[in-house]
């Protein structure tokens, strides 16, 4: 039998159990978790081969991945690297230049996957696949930084090579800001509010169902970029007020608004979400008939959700498709 590199994994939450899972069959993994029911589980259902019960148990690891909650990612790689000088040590979190200046083999990583819940049993093994995961050489280690991507690449995902800066610059633009912006907006909500609320309302605050004790440290990780982020929204939210409250035509701001977003189906650089919005009869078959003619043609669907209250250009089935070609094919079947 041939013989398989062994990956150590700290934290079997959502991210750790998923890279597990996605490890499985090319590499052996070892992990270690905080709580013994957990490794427990993952040993039972053969997301991992084996437990750790101490650092010093990823020694003959050629890898380490960090999937702690963020605010312990910092020194959990610290240790990690003045322990295992000999071992490559990364993390999977959205915060990048919390780990400059740490001596050792360090790579960090970011996965841009997840959903809203947490924990090992909400482990998906597909959960990576076709995501962007960003990987950031600290020290220089090009050896190190090509079999990291090589990993990436065995569980599916598509690496990309950026520093500390511009990760968290970027996402603070694209993520960190997003979610402030979803729980502003669900905090607005008033007693009652909610009896008529329609699906914009709810696709667009979904991620502040996300844990708030995670943003809560990510802000605190990534203050500088996000509060940067907020500021240049509220003034185009203000000037937009402004526009509003003096009675002048908004079209032309939002007709640019819309072309950019549309932009972003072509020209996606690290999103991962495919996403149409099909309007279908309320009758029996209809919602079949549908899938039937998506399938027909080697479509995969991820997921599928019915809207059931819609307002503007909602429409009553959420298609979640697999990349990007699906996406499009999709597209033009259902026209």
């Amino acid at each position: 039998m041939e013989s398989r590199d062994k990956i150590g994994i700290v934290g079997l939450g959502l991210i750790g159990g998923s890279l597990a899972l996605a490890l499985r069959g090319k590499y052996e993994v070892v992990a270690m978790s905080r709580n013994p029911e957990t490794t427990a589980y993952a040993l039972g259902c053969g997301m991992i081969n084996g437990v750790a019960e101490s650092y010093a148990d990823f020694a003959d690891c050629r890898a380490v991945i960090v999937c702690v909650p963020i605010g312990l990612v910092k020194q959990t790689v610290c240790e990690l690297a003045a322990l295992l000088p000999d071992v490559i040590i990364s993390d999977v979190g959205s915060v990048k230049g919390m780990l400059c200046g740490i001596k050792g083999r360090i790579i960090g990583g970011h996965p841009m996957a997840g959903t809203e819940q947490s924990g090992v049993r909400a482990a998906k093994e597909r959960l990576l696949e076709n995501a962007y995961y960003i990987l950031t050489d600290y020290n220089g280690n090009a050896d190190d930084l090509e079999y990291m991507k090589k990993l990436v690449r065995d569980v599916g995902a598509k690496p990309v090579i950026m520093n500390a800066e511009e990760h968290d610059r970027l996402v603070g633009k694209i993520s960190h800001v997003v979610h402030i912006a979803a729980y502003s907006l669900a905090d607005s909500m008033l007693e009652g509010d909610e009896t008529i609320v329609g699906s914009g309302f709810m696709d667009t605050t979904r991620i502040a169902s996300s844990s708030p004790e995670f943003w809560n440290t990510v802000c605190a990780l990534n203050r500088g970029n996000i509060v940067e982020d907020i500021d240049e929204l509220t003034e185009t939210l203000t000037r937009v007020r402004n526009d509003i409250a003096a009675g002048k035509d908004i079209t032309p701001f939002l007709a640019e608004a819309k072309e950019k977003r549309d932009r972003l189906v072509y020209k996606k650089r690290y999103m991962t979400e495919y996403v149409l919005y099909v309007d279908v009869p309320d009758c029996v078959g209809s919602i079949a008939g549908v899938l039937n003619r998506l399938t027909a043609q080697g479509i995969s669907i991820e997921n599928l959700g019915v809207v059931h209250a819609r307002e503007g250009a909602g429409g009553a089935l959420r298609i979640e498709l697999k990349d990007e070609r699906d996406y499009l094919k999709a597209k033009e079947i259902l026209g």
